[in-house]
């Protein structure tokens, strides 16, 4: 097919001198500060302030100087005394001038830890970063070590690697008193480890380092202890200590156990804390912590997963730090503390073994965390990249505090809350392309602190949210959205207002808060950050009856942040190219400048599509439908999986999703593409929008089926290329049912397949089929005993006849907390038709052997743990057990785990169960995916009571292994 480009063309909505300098009508009744959460136990003291320090890299205390020694990013290394108040730094080596001013960055640094015997200072820097061995780890002779004193021309190079990229660098003395040493992958984020290093051992790269330096040998400065895991091994680098680590940034051992733990600086969902033990596979690039990154071979050495992950709602790039040790703050110590260079968060994380007792936020600063400080009473510091220094302290709350609005009557946004009448300042708008939002409708307004104005971003970074063209927002902005229905179908007196959705940057962090209208439509209050469902009546003579209930989802905090995620820059309706629009006859964005919210000339291109503007292109409105439902995660860090993204700004070739084999699953349809042009009856994305249960498309957030939209994606793919023979046999099939006296055996028929039965759900939410016969299709297709048929339909059903799932978002304390009969669990694995469990696993004689024998996992796991496992089977995965998605050279895909490889055929097991042999010579392409082969939401179609039954029987699972004979 030839590719198809999407161009966007720039003009600007006026000239510079046409901006007003300052806001029309300024706002000043916000009562949206701080925030509803309880108050972080601790707030930071600067320290040293005296202390001029030039981008710090790492700060460690000298004992036999009684002074810290700092390295900074200019090659200068620097040391001042331990007095908070009076200490300045004086010079105490300068790299350049043994390269000639050519370093470029110093790391770290650390002294023997027996000077008197052993005067050596070890110092990590980069004197190249494009030279393949640009990153140096050097011996230097220490002269006097009260002063302390370093010899320059001393140098010895021990260790040198690629000096760009995610370099690592850092060094520690253990206790066994081996110099160990971090060192990254070495590259650039795009493509992820694109020399794939993080998985080999023949390069020093991606790996923990351990080496002695006191009893070098006569070939080099150091030996490789005899104990090391690889020592001596062939084509593998004797050095390492453990490996698969993206970016190990700061490392240090606890004192009371010796575990080494390491912070990795994570891709693009997670960041990761390690307890780094002899011989680990940490995992990366096949893994990000727990989540897939690329599509490796099984790996000789099981992946270990992290001890804590961040996701990247609170951390983007994670600094290790050091074990408080330090009687001030007497509950902090035994715990890690560590932070993030992005977000300024500080965290303390107490363990046993590999066991997480507890973590918890310390504090949330404003700084560039680039490293810790451990002094001499084993207190924890933050170091700031800006040079600062920051002690704990405990946080005394205020009696003044100001308090969080409750009721959306009290924020400051609205004279009368009741009519939405704003308050001076905040700014209603509307914008071109909505989501589907299960047929509410919904007011919004913008609020900008004080006289503040919105600028532009021009430097994209993904990492903070900024992305080229959208709004740079003032702190405290607050965006804010009121979600009605019509509670009569076409009387817009009828309408109620659900929810009052609302943004708030606070500091640089934008969060999300949802008021909930109560039934008087009188206000709404706050709720907290959990998720609640209310059951709405609407009438609408289409029914039956004359009504319908459906079920209207108030998302918890942590859920709008899934979609309003900081890499789409967060606030979505709000853009340049959504509120270039005409509202009521004028020019909507003219007179947004005219009120003066912008500081300079806004950039500007045609409106996104509404899906449903029948004056724009099929495709405009078809990529807009994709890009406002789902490229808040099928995008560049925003956490989708398969390798595709749905993003308006890119070209079709870019987004890479037109005629794209699917990498969850093909549902049971041949041949099945993600996109496959002129068929959407082979499109996956068309299946798993007209589906529910597990699999559905948008993932969360909907409950009702979008007919229209559905359309128009369907209008969309069918335009693509000339339309598929089988598609249109099937619509035939489809119109010939209304001249039918007795139509199903010709239903049945098209029930037969995964295509037929997607071709006979979209035409059942067409307003041109005959209800009687669309009801008797629902009521056939309904009882199929193939899920992935009968879940096509369900959307079509009153909710009271629905199956009550636990759906997808699924509360696990509750259902841990709730009682279970392990004897209904048993009959549910064991018999029911609904539950897949035994078609992969077995427990005693039952089931089958393709996943792992389940007849121990009780002694294993706790519950907590088996629930974990089922809920998200991709997080921790034996490697063997990952999916293999095999192309054939007639076009079929096989998606399953392989049960058999021979030199001939290769079989595999599906996620049915179902064995497919296929010979090697009609395989065209095989893909390892990082995904398991266990669906994930198995439990999302069952009853909450289903759940706590078969949660009950795995966790009664004990078997005891036979004695060794």
């Amino acid at each position: 097919m030839k590719a198809i480009l999407f161009l966007i063309t720039l003009t600007t909505i006026s000239a510079g001198e046409d901006v007003p300098s300052k806001r029309v009508t300024p706002w000043t009744s916000s009562r949206i500060l701080g925030s509803p959460d309880p108050a972080l136990p601790y707030k930071t003291q600067r320290v040293f302030a005296n202390v001029e320090l030039n981008q710090p890299t790492d700060i460690i205390w000298l004992a036999d100087a009684k002074r810290w020694i700092a390295t900074q990013l200019n090659g200068q290394i620097v040391s001042f005394e331990n007095d908070h108040d009076t200490a300045i730094t004086r010079p105490v080596l300068d790299l350049k001038e043994l390269h000639q001013g050519s370093v470029s960055t110093v790391v770290s640094t650390t002294f023997h830890p027996d000077l008197a015997n052993e005067p050596w200072c070890y110092v990590c820097y980069a004197s190249n970063p494009k030279a393949p061995n640009g990153r140096h780890l050097a011996r230097f002779r220490v002269t006097d070590a009260t002063i302390p004193t370093i010899d320059l021309s001393s140098r010895a190079e021990l260790l040198s690697w690629a000096g760009s990229g995610h370099t690592g660098g850092s060094v520690q003395f253990g206790p066994d008193g081996y110099l160990y040493v971090s060192v990254g992958d070495t590259q650039n984020p795009y493509p992820p480890d694109e020399r794939n290093t993080g998985q080999d051992l023949s390069d020093l790269e991606a790996s923990i380092l351990r080496i002695d330096v006191n009893n070098p040998t006569d070939d080099e400065p150091y030996r490789i202890p005899a104990d090391n895991p690889f020592a001596g091994s062939s084509n593998v680098r004797g050095e390492i200590w453990a490996f698969g680590f993206r970016n190990p940034w700061k490392m240090s051992f606890n004192p009371e156990t010796g575990d080494l733990f390491t912070a990795d600086v994570g891709w693009e969902m997670r960041e990761m804390v390690y307890r780094v033990e002899r011989g680990g596979n940490y995992g990366w690039s096949i893994m990000e912590g727990s989540q897939p990154v690329k599509q490796y071979q099984q790996p000789s050495i099981p992946i270990t997963p992290p001890i804590f992950e961040h996701t990247h709602l609170d951390a983007r790039s994670i600094t290790g730090g050091y074990f408080w040790q330090s009687e001030h703050l007497p509950e902090l110590k035994g715990a890690y503390i560590y932070g993030d260079w992005m977000t300024g968060k500080v965290w303390a994380l107490k363990t046993s073994d590999d066991n997480v007792l507890w973590q918890k936020e310390l504090v949330d600063t404003p700084l560039q965390i680039i490293s810790f400080m451990l002094d001499p009473t084993g207190e924890v510091m933050i170091v700031g990249y800006d040079g600062t220094i920051h002690k704990l302290l405990p946080k005394v709350e205020s009696t003044q505090q100001h308090e969080f609005p409750k009721q959306l009557s009290q924020t400051g946004l609205f004279q009368d809350v009741v009519t939405q009448q704003p308050e001076p300042g905040v700014v209603e708008y509307e914008f071109s392309a909505h989501h589907w939002a299960d047929g509410t409708h919904s007011r919004q307004w913008i609020a900008i602190p004080g006289s503040e104005q919105l600028g532009l971003w021009d430097n994209p970074r993904w990492d903070v949210g900024q992305v080229h063209g959208r709004f740079k927002f003032p702190t405290d902005t607050v965006v804010a959205k009121t979600v009605s229905y019509y509670s009569e179908v076409g009387n817009p007196k009828s309408q109620k207002h659900l929810e009052t959705q609302i943004l708030h940057l606070l500091g640089d962090e934008w969060r999300a808060y949802n008021y909930v209208w109560n039934e008087e439509q009188t206000d709404a209050t706050l709720q907290d950050d959990v998720a609640t469902d209310r059951k709405l009546t609407i009438q609408d003579p289409n029914e039956a009856n004359g009504r319908r209930i459906q079920t209207w989802h108030h998302a918890s905090r942590s859920e709008c942040l899934l979609c309003h995620i900081w890499s789409s820059g967060t606030v979505q309706g709000f853009a340049p190219d959504q509120i270039n629009i005409s509202v009521n006859g004028k020019d909507q964005l003219a007179d947004l400048v005219n009120q003066g919210l912008f500081s300079l000339p806004i950039p500007v291109t045609e409106p996104i599509a509404s899906p449903h503007d029948a004056t724009r292109s099929i495709e405009d409105r078809g990529r807009a439908y994709l890009a406002m439902n789902c490229s808040n995660c099928h995008r560049r860090q925003g956490g989708g999986t398969a390798n595709f993204n749905f993003e308006i700004n890119k070209s079709l070739v870019e987004n890479m999703f037109i005629d794209a084999v699917p990498a969850q699953g093909d549902f049971g349809i041949a041949n099945a593409r993600i996109v496959a042009p002129g068929d959407p009856f082979r499109s996956v994305v068309l299946y798993r929008t007209l589906k529910f249960g597990r699999g559905h498309m948008p993932q969360f957030g909907s409950n009702v089926i979008d007919t229209r939209g559905i359309q128009v994606l369907h209008d969309w793919i069918t335009s693509m290329a000339a339309p598929d023979k089988e598609a249109v046999n099937e619509q035939a099939a489809i119109t010939e049912l209304a001249a039918m006296e007795n139509p199903e055996p010709a239903i049945a028929t098209l029930l037969s397949t995964t295509r037929g039965a997607v071709a006979l759900s979209f035409a059942c939410g067409n307003e041109s089929m005959q209800d009687s016969l669309r009801l008797r299709i629902i009521e056939i297709a309904s009882q199929h005993g193939d899920a992935q048929i009968r879940d096509l339909f369900e959307g079509y059903l009153p909710e009271e006849l629905r199956v009550q799932r636990l759906g997808p978002t699924i509360d696990e304390s509750s259902l841990l907390a709730m009682q279970g009969s392990a004897e209904r669990g048993r009959q549910l694995f064991e018999q029911a038709t609904e539950i897949t469990c035994r078609q992969c696993h077995q427990v005693g004689s039952i089931g089958k052997n393709i996943g792992p024998d389940l007849s121990g996992i009780g002694a294993k796991q706790t519950p907590a743990d088996v629930l974990a496992s089922i809920l998200r089977p991709s997080e921790k995965i034996d490697p063997k057990y990952r999916t293999q998605t095999v192309l054939t050279v007639d076009g079929n895909v096989v998606t399953g785990i392989i049960i058999s490889d021979t030199e001939t055929q290769l079989v595999l097991s599906d996620a049915q169960a179902k064995t497919h042999t296929i010979a090697k010579d009609e395989i065209e392409l095989v893909q390892t995916s990082s995904k398991s082969v266990m669906p994930e939401m198995l439990l999302a179609g069952m009853t909450t009571q289903q759940g706590a039954d078969l949660l009950a029987f795995l966790s009664e699972q004990r078997k005891v292994d036979p004695p060794q004979q």
